[in-house]
């Protein structure tokens, strides 16, 4: 949770960095309760992380659900929209049938205008005779109510084509209305199908831009999970590496101090040995000079005093008083010192911009170690005395320095630029170790500094004062 740069991936050592199961553990049951431990609070992790994901493919869950619904409305309003068509082809057919109509009505109405002209014409080629003045002009009186009835038919005729042909009219000008009020009404209707049409469409893919996102985001914290995972088990199987290289050395280093202590010890009986021959010898030598001198004076005193010697016979010899041999104590090894609290220097001097075990801005793991704010190239010194375990490369961690400190602890300097230090070489405090490396997946320019003790990482604020 973002060895990320995007933001595409956030800091060194985002996920928690474990050493292998019973680390600094001195007994199996020991070693198996530790195990277990640090594997509910990988599974711990780990499930915030599922979590995380898992909202976000709800989230995708319910945006496909509402693309669902909008894609059923709109196929609705596409059939709606068929529907409609449908209409507005039989709407074609009648308008079709109505403008044959109008067609037919219009060459009625021609035919209806031109007998009427006839009749006009015929009737002003009359001029204003009167049916009287026809009457008194004609010269056979029998025909006149045939001309009379002639006229009355005549005017009967012209009177009803007169009034046909204004219905006719009529008839076309309502049936035109009626043409235009279809066309009208079918051409609002398809324009509000089709502009719900295409407010659905718009909201579809809207939805699906969503989607879009929402899947590349989850794909990213997929990536991002497998790529922090297998960054954590690289360092995890370092760091694992290592201590067991170290205690190798440390077994090592032990037995060369018990052999060097046997080899003192024996050296030391040898000489106490030695010493004692030396104390026994000088003894009988010095017992030997006693006697001759006890020689010497009991002759001396035999010629001088008889009694004398007598009473010199009877004396016991004197006790020779025998001192112990001393031994000589071993020198006691040097207490490995502790390593207190606060009292080492900062590996850089800089704000700190991250602090132990506080959240991340992504969510998920919390930080495990400090990242100090520097600029590019700034030395990193080392905190204290100790060997170096490991300095090169790391995928995900750039450059990377570790180095024992007294038995437990373990100084992790990582994101440098560059290392100037090699493995096995033993450095002091203040020790270059390093420079700072450059922006990349810190996001700053900057130093990661961690601290593990007997395997666990701690809070490096408790070891350094800054």
């Amino acid at each position: 949770m973002p060895l990320l740069s995007r933001p595409r991936v956030g800091a060194l050592f985002a996920l928690i960095i474990l050493l292998p199961a019973g680390a600094g553990a001195t007994t199996l049951q020991e070693k198996i309760q530790s195990s277990r431990q640090k594997l509910e609070h990988i599974h711990e992790n780990l499930g915030q992380m599922q979590a995380h994901l898992a909202a976000g493919q709800k989230t995708q869950a319910q945006l496909r659900g509402e693309i669902s619904a909008i894609d059923q409305r709109v196929v609705a309003a596409q059939e709606k929209l068929v529907g409609i068509q449908q209409q507005q082809h039989l709407a074609k057919s009648q308008i079709a049938d109505l403008r044959a109509k109008i067609s037919a009505l219009r060459a009625e109405l021609t035919q209806q205008k031109s007998i009427l002209a006839q009749q006009l014409r015929a009737a002003y080629a009359l001029g204003g005779v009167t049916p009287l003045a026809v009457w008194l002009q004609t010269e056979r009186p029998g025909e006149l109510g045939r001309m009379s009835v002639f006229y009355e038919s005549l005017a009967r005729a012209r009177s009803t084509l007169i009034i046909k042909t204004q219905d006719t009219a009529q008839q076309i000008l309502k049936t035109k209305h009626e043409v235009q009020t279809h066309e009208t009404r079918l051409a609002q209707l398809a324009r509000q199908v089709g502009a719900q049409e295409h407010t659905l469409q718009q909201q579809r893919q809207h939805h699906a831009a969503l989607e879009s996102q929402l899947a590349d985001r989850i794909a990213a914290d997929k990536a991002k999970i497998s790529e922090l995972q297998a960054n954590a088990n690289i360092l995890d199987g370092l760091v694992s590496r290592l201590v067991v290289q170290f205690r190798r050395q440390e077994e090592a280093a032990r037995a060369e101090a018990q052999r060097k202590a046997e080899a003192a010890a024996a050296a030391r009986r040898a000489a106490a040995i030695a010493a004692r021959r030396q104390a026994i010898e000088q003894h009988r030598l010095t017992q030997g000079k006693q006697a001759e001198q006890r020689a010497r004076q009991e002759q001396e005193t035999a010629r001088a005093q008889q009694v004398q010697r007598a009473a010199n016979a009877q004396k016991q010899p004197p006790t020779t008083v025998v001192h112990p041999p001393m031994i000589a104590v071993a020198p006691a090894l040097p207490a490995t010192p502790v390593v207190g609290h606060g009292n080492y220097p900062a590996p850089v001097n800089g704000p700190i911009s991250t602090r132990f075990g506080a959240p991340r801005v992504t969510g998920g793991l919390n930080w495990q170690g400090i990242t100090f704010q520097a600029a590019v190239g700034t030395p990193v010194r080392a905190i204290a005395p100790g060997m170096v375990l490991y300095a090169g490369p790391l995928r995900g961690y750039g450059q990377i320095v570790i180095v024992q400190i007294g038995h437990s602890l373990l100084a992790i300097y990582g994101h440098l630029g560059a290392t100037n230090v090699h493995v096995g070489e033993q450095v002091s405090t203040g020790r270059q170790v390093g420079s700072v490396g450059s922006g990349g997946e810190l996001g700053n320019d900057g130093l990661y500094f961690e601290m593990r003790n007997a395997g666990h990482p701690v809070n490096p604020l408790d070891y350094i004062h800054n």
